[in-house]
């Protein structure tokens, strides 16, 4: 628990600041996958969930801070997103 909540802060700190942030990343099939993210948003809805814009699967994905092997935070910076979340929910959900 204690790494998964360092995660957040650093996520929020990138969220923040357009970071782009690399993760190594374990999906609930176990496979680990390396990929470079573009934080949106992070939600707590009985677990954690970062909703970030995932540059290897070119869409937004959902992702389980829990789940995060490893991350680093990049100096690189993204263009924000123009869109809320509620924007972002009524477009992909």
């Amino acid at each position: 628990m204690e790494r998964n909540s360092n995660n957040l802060s650093d996520l929020q700190h990138a969220l923040t600041n357009y970071n782009l942030v690399k993760i190594e990343y374990i999906n609930k099939e176990n496979k680990v996958t390396n990929r470079i993210i573009e934080p949106f948003a992070i939600l707590n809805s009985e677990n954690w969930y970062l909703v970030a814009w995932c540059r290897l699967r070119n869409e937004f994905r959902f992702f389980r801070p829990d789940r995060i092997q490893k991350m680093e935070i990049l100096s690189e910076k993204f263009e924000p997103h123009n869109m809320t979340l509620q924007e972002y929910f009524d477009k992909y959900h």
